[in-house]
Order: C-alpha cells, then structure tokens, then sequence
C-alpha cells in the first residue's frame, strides 16, 4: 500500500521533534541509596535465602573500668627531703666528725659559703677519704633540756648542707658544696652522707574534744625548728620518744595539753616558755591540739612533722602514740 507523500511528510516531522526534546531534556535525577538493611536485634529471628531461619545470638557488652584507691586509703609521703635533709639530730654533746671545714677558695671574699663553693678541710687519706665521698655538713648547736624534768637530752646538731670530695691530698682536701640549706660557716663539720628516705602511710582522722585517751606511750615536744616558739602545721618538730619506746616511721602522735585555769602554767626552759601539767589533784579534759607524723626516729627521740593544727603547738606541749 502506497501511503501519500504528505503524510509521510508529517510523521517524519513529528520524529525529528520528539528527538530533538529528547536532546534538550535534562538528565534523571540519580536514585535515592537505599537505606542500610536493618541489624536484626540481639534474640531476634531473619529469613535468608533458601528459608532458613536465622536466631541472632543475645549479646552484652560490658566495660571494666580498673578500680582506683581513694586517696584516704592509698599510703601518702608524710613529709618532704627538706624536712630531713635540712633540719637535724640529737647527738651526744661532744661527737667525734670526720673532718672539720678549716678554709676555703674565696675566703678573702667570703664568711660565709653555699652551693658550688670549694672548701678545705683538715683531712685526707690520713682519715680514709676519697674522691666522690659525700658527707653531710653539720655545725653543733645548742644543748636541748627537757621542758619538764629539766634534764639534758642531747646537743642539737644542724644539718647545714652537703658536700663532696673533689681532690684529696695526705692530710688535706677539697671538697664541692652539693647543695646548701643554709649558709655554710667556715668551721662546720663533715659527717658521712646517708639518704634518710621518708616514710609513707595512710593518715586516719585526728583526734577531737571528747575523745578519749589511746592508752599507748607518751612523750613531749623538746624542740621545735630554728626555735619557733608556737608551730602549726608543716612545721618539724622533735619529741622525747624514739625506738625504745617502740616508735617507728610512719607512725602519728597526737597532739595536747590540758589547760586549767583561766591562764595555765607557762614557764621558761632554755630558750622557750613551755606550758605546765595542771596541779596535782586537778582533772580536766584533754583540749586537742593536733596531729604530728613521725618522719625518722632515734634511740629516744623523733623527728615529726605537724600535720594537723587546731590551735598554737608548743614546747611542752603533751603527745601520744595513735
């Protein structure tokens, strides 16, 4: 069948247009991403492929986080170096030093001396010294009486520094100022080194007003830092107990005295005023002062630091085993 030109005509028109729109159209939108197929839920059943039936174990998660000490029940340094390093000891009042400080490179320039001077002293390999020796420099003090019985107790030895040998000759040396607490006096004494460590421990609450009495040794404070007259707490202290009466490192003392009167007893010992007992016959109770932590001990005397104050610590003032 012949069809006519004309409207053979038009239908290849109508194609031409179609294909030019088609041209001109712009692109499809991309298809949306399909969602992530849902996690079937802990004990929850799916269907795979085959219709099997798939149960999804129950599962738990559980983190373990490692348990930490509060610090009330971790042990604590109870002090610091200095409080040992660049305080002191009682010794007997006439102890024998392995050397003494006699002079020093600028002495022309110097009465006093500190960290990285050079000294010279009455000893060398006469007395067994050697390079690298280190020795603690000591200057004698004061003899300390007990605040009660009056009674010498031991001279007071200050730790003034530390110093090592440098060169050493037959019956002289030279040693190096390591460190320096103080001033360094041309005179002081050489003792040999050995590190005090401090102790650690676990502190428990002071005592306060009504508690009653631990029933375990007691003592008294003797001596107080560069002679203060009322300490409080940081401040290093001595008292009259030591390893004879089964004190150790570590321990605490706790702090008193018992006030009678509207002005209780003072009296003057050596360089302090220290509080008296109550008369004989006159019970009161304890007014709690504080706490002390025993740094180092001796064969009858400690050295502590005050860690707890509620009101002015003194010589004479009354202490007792925890």
């Amino acid at each position: 069948m012949r069809l006519p030109v004309r409207r053979v005509a038009s239908v290849f028109a109508g194609l031409l247009l179609a294909g030019v729109g088609l041209a001109q159209a712009p692109p499809p939108a991309p298809a949306p991403p399909k969602p992530p197929r849902p996690q079937a839920a802990p004990g929850a059943q799916r269907e795979i492929p085959g219709g099997t039936i798939v149960v999804s174990p129950p599962t738990e998660t559980t983190t373990i986080s490692p348990a930490r000490p509060t610090p009330e029940a971790a042990p604590q340094p109870l002090g610091y170096e200095s409080d040992l390093h660049c305080f002191g000891y009682l010794g007997p009042p006439d102890e024998h030093f392995s050397a003494q400080v006699i002079g020093a490179e600028a002495i022309a320039e110097q009465i006093d001396y500190m960290t990285s001077d050079l000294l010279y002293i009455n000893g060398g390999y006469d007395r067994g010294l050697k390079v690298g020796d280190e020795f603690w420099l000591v200057s004698p003090e004061q003899i300390v009486v007990h605040p009660t019985t009056g009674k010498d107790l031991g001279r007071f030895y200050e730790y003034r520094g530390r110093a090592v040998v440098e060169s050493v000759e037959p019956r002289t040396a030279s040693i190096r100022v390591s460190g320096a607490c103080t001033d360094v006096v041309m005179g002081s004494y050489l003792k040999p080194f050995e590190p005090i460590p401090i102790p650690l421990a676990r502190k428990t609450p002071p005592a306060v007003a009504g508690d009653p009495p631990s029933g375990k040794v007691r003592g008294r404070i003797i001596f107080t830092r560069d002679g203060i007259v009322a300490v409080g707490a940081d401040h290093t202290i001595i008292v009259d107990l030591g390893y004879a009466d089964g004190l150790e490192p570590g321990d605490f003392l706790t702090i008193y005295r018992y006030a009678a009167g509207r002005e209780y007893g003072i009296r003057p010992v050596g360089a302090y005023w220290v509080n008296l007992p109550p008369p004989a016959g006159v019970s009161i109770p304890r007014t709690y002062l504080g706490e002390v932590a025993i740094l180092a001990v001796g064969d009858r005397w400690a050295i502590g630091r005050v860690s707890d104050s509620y009101r002015l610590i003194e010589v004479g003032d009354e202490v007792e085993l925890k």
